[in-house]
């Protein structure tokens, strides 16, 4: 026995919370009152366990409460208020409160006794695997750990003990396991948690989740293991990665193929759009036949739409892709939007659409990527005139908050969408189902586009609408990109 420890007889009572803190002490005469001397309530009792037999306890003291019918007895080093250290025995037990009863009892050869027959009782009746170990071999298995490596029970396993308890592990987790055993009994690491493959007695491998502590076994330092075999949610898990790397690959290879054949298409399609428009133009003298000169118009038209078409394929291509590199600088809104405006003026007028605008006075630079700045708006203001009836409105608003961001916002009176039809725009290759939708043709792409855009420079796209009652489309970009107006460029 170490000369700081000390055994006394009698015994103490405490009342513990889940924590270990103490609601109440008391103690018998004498020996009793040594051991809770400077015991003070509302404390945790922590400090007074060694630090060797503190897992151990701690351990205990979880299982009594979350098992109501389970006592725990288990021998500890207590520190008395002179520094000392007591060998006593403790048992818990719950109240119907959800309090603790611990008792400290000095040296009592049927505690112990008593204590060691409780313990194996757990032990060996735990569906959990139990095996201690140390650096020379394993010390002691339970029937669920021998069966948890393919054995009969802990009879057949016992010659385990003459094993190299590395010889379980499987050899890519030996040495993981090794330095945590290493620190374990050199007292650096007191409690481990960590999953781990063991080699079964047919060769096989079992996933096991394992809890580790610190214990004396017979005097000496040793590993006590708790093990849940796992392998089945281990094999769901590689099954859920296997299925999630398939579909990545399955979209990378997607992608590429559609970025790889836009360019391939668009050759062809230039010199169709090329040849259609000199037939239209007459440009080497009269075709002759008026029906020819509406035939290549026909052709010309229908080699654009494509042509847009494999535009926005090759954009969300490269969105999905991740290959779209941001060429940022400091833009002015008030310009791009301008720009945008007049690009949009012919269609609008046609269509029998007002175009307005309210742009507040100083509004700092963005600092943004000026192309996909003005494809944003462009597609948002196509949106808006393209499902506007003639003689409404669409309205063009830009704030910022150095709080909240700069705000695009695009307003019309148009048919507006119901909540279903958002998600539909928003979708690739969405469709709105609508007389007006059907009188122009699009890709689809526009708004996911738009959206992978913003998101790219950290903003997002908000949409809100009612049917008949219009539609408001807002380009959000985070107050972090504001930038001096003078670095400002002309857009």
């Amino acid at each position: 026995m170490d000369a700081s420890e000390h055994t006394l007889a009698g015994f103490a009572d405490l009342v513990l919370d889940a924590n270990g803190i103490a609601l109440d002490a008391h103690g018998s005469a004498g020996a009793g009152e040594w051991l809770l001397k400077d015991v003070v309530k509302g404390e945790s009792i922590a400090p007074r366990i060694h630090a060797g037999d503190r897992a151990f306890f701690e351990t205990n003291l979880r299982l009594v409460h979350e098992r109501g019918n389970y006592e725990g007895t288990l021998a500890l080093r207590w520190l008395r208020a002179s520094g000392r250290w007591s060998n006593c025995m403790a048992s818990l037990r719950r109240r119907s409160n959800g309090s603790i009863d611990m008792k400290l009892i000095g040296d009592e050869a049927e505690a112990m006794r008593r204590a060691e027959a409780q313990m194996r009782n757990v032990v060996e009746g735990s569906a959990q695997g139990v095996v201690v170990i140390d650096q020379t071999g394993v010390l002691y298995i339970n029937d669920a750990f021998a069966r948890m490596i393919g054995y009969a029970d802990a009879q057949e396993g016992t010659q385990l003990q003459s094993r190299d308890p590395n010889s379980m592990i499987h050899p890519d987790d030996r040495e993981r396991v090794s330095e945590r055993l290493r620190a374990r009994l050199a007292g650096k690491e007191v409690m481990s948690h960590y999953d781990l493959r063991l080699v079964r007695r047919d060769g096989s491998v079992v996933w096991t989740e394992t809890r580790a502590a610190f214990v004396r076994w017979n005097g000496k330092p040793a590993s006590l293991s708790w093990m849940n075999d796992v392998t089945h949610r281990k094999r769901m898990e590689a099954e859920l990665m296997r299925s999630k790397d398939a579909a990545e690959f399955a979209n990378r290879t997607k992608t590429e193929f559609l970025a790889n054949m836009s360019h391939e298409l668009r050759t062809p399609l230039n010199a169709i759009l090329g040849f259609s428009e000199v037939i239209r133009e007459e440009m080497f003298g009269p075709v002759g036949q008026k029906r020819y000169i509406e035939y290549a118009q026909d052709i010309h038209a229908s080699g654009e739409h494509l042509l847009e078409l494999i535009n926005d394929i090759l954009d969300l291509s490269k969105l999905e892709a991740g290959k779209l590199e941001l060429r940022e600088t400091a833009i002015s809104l008030p310009k791009v939007v301008e720009n945008c405006l007049m690009l949009l003026r012919n269609k609008a007028t046609a269509g029998g659409v007002e175009l307005l605008t309210e742009i507040p006075p100083d509004l700092p630079a963005l600092r943004a990527d000026e192309r996909s700045t003005k494809q944003v708006l462009l597609n948002l203001l196509s949106n808006a005139v393209k499902f506007t009836p003639k003689g409404g409105r669409v309205t063009t608003t830009l704030s910022y908050s150095p709080r909240t961001g700069f705000s695009v916002a695009v307003t019309d009176t148009g048919i507006g969408m119901s909540a279903e039809d958002i998600k539909i725009a928003l979708s690739p290759f969405g469709q709105i189902d609508s007389q007006i939708a059907r009188e122009h043709h699009g890709t689809g792409l526009g708004l996911p586009i738009c959206r992978s855009l913003l998101e790219l420079h950290g903003g997002e796209l908000l949409v809100t609408s009612e049917p008949n009652a219009g539609t408001t489309m807002t380009a959000h970009y985070p107050a972090s990109r504001a930038a001096p107006h003078e670095d400002a460029i002309s857009a």
